[in-house]
């Protein structure tokens, strides 16, 4: 997974239903834009609103809709075996290239129930190649270093962490700890990117290449090159939307921007609600500001 991917937003018809059609047609625009791979079933896209059945269907939509060659993740989370069991198999049967799965959320757990938390989900995975995500401000369960290596230790298909802290000590003790070959350490912060890949990182899986695949990929390909500067403007660009989206709401925010290049992501799923005719003004606004708006917007 390493590269820039994008966790695929999740469209929806206006009876509220989730759109597949549409959610295939992003995964084709994201990947056919030189985005690495795409994460079915982010926190960008919604996961924890989603029934079981819909998240399996969009596996299989991301999988019609992304180029030849894209990656393909599945985000498997869940708070029970049997829901696990079933996203895991669904994942195998139908070709996901990799698997993740975030800290159990709600209740605080220990270190030890962590540890055998990420254990049982890697045994249950069976040969299926497993990222954890670390997404402390939403489960409340941080990843720290001590339960990443003792999960490293243990469990030879644990490929990678996806990094969402926002807190960038976080990943360098990753890296800085972490001693196994071709672990990957991912940034999951649109703000890190390039600070990432300077300290060794694998790449980036940022909710912004859902919406600005080129830009985003830009940063990847110009670091690549040796040209620090072209990176560094690139990357400011994503900080730039990142704060816009920040200051009004992730998600919905990502939507308005993205129908602005012709996608229909519908209302919003509850308990999100719609953005208002301002705040949707400041998204075209800030969007034009970086002369990001398609032609006609």
């Amino acid at each position: 997974m390493g590269g820039i991917s994008a966790p695929l937003l999740t469209p929806y018809h206006e009876n509220g239903e989730v759109n597949y059609e549409e959610y295939e047609r992003l995964a084709g625009y994201v990947t056919g834009a030189g985005i690495h791979g795409v994460f079915v079933g982010g926190t960008t896209g919604e996961f924890v609103n989603l029934t079981l059945e819909e998240r399996k269907k969009l596996l299989a939509a991301a999988k019609k809709g992304a180029a030849p060659g894209a990656k393909v993740m599945f985000n498997v989370t869940a708070m029970n075996l049997r829901d696990l069991q079933e996203l895991l198999d669904w994942a195998g049967e139908n070709g996901a290239d990799a698997v993740s799965v975030t800290a159990p959320y709600y209740h605080q757990y220990d270190e030890e129930a962590l540890v055998s938390y990420f254990c049982k989900v890697a045994e249950m995975a069976g040969g299926q190649p497993l990222y954890l995500y670390n997404m402390p401000g939403m489960t409340h369960n941080p990843i720290k270093t001590s339960i990443l290596r003792k999960v490293t230790e243990r469990c030879e298909n644990l490929k990678g962490i996806k990094d969402s802290s926002m807190d960038f000590m976080t990943l360098l003790e990753f890296e800085c700890e972490i001693d196994k070959p071709g672990f990957e350490i991912i940034t999951g912060n649109d703000a890190q990117v390039l600070p990432a890949l300077q300290s060794g990182g694998a790449g980036a899986l940022i909710a912004m290449a859902s919406v600005f695949p080129e830009l985003c990929r830009s940063i990847w390909d110009l670091y690549q090159e040796g040209d620090l500067e072209g990176a560094m403007k690139a990357q400011k660009k994503v900080l730039k939307l990142r704060s816009l989206v920040r200051s009004i709401m992730p998600v919905m925010s990502h939507k308005a921007m993205i129908e602005m290049f012709g996608f229909s992501m519908g209302p919003a799923r509850f308990p999100m609600r719609d953005l208002t005719g301002l705040e949707r003004q400041k998204v075209h606004s800030v969007m034009e500001e970086l002369n990001l708006l398609p032609a006609g917007a």
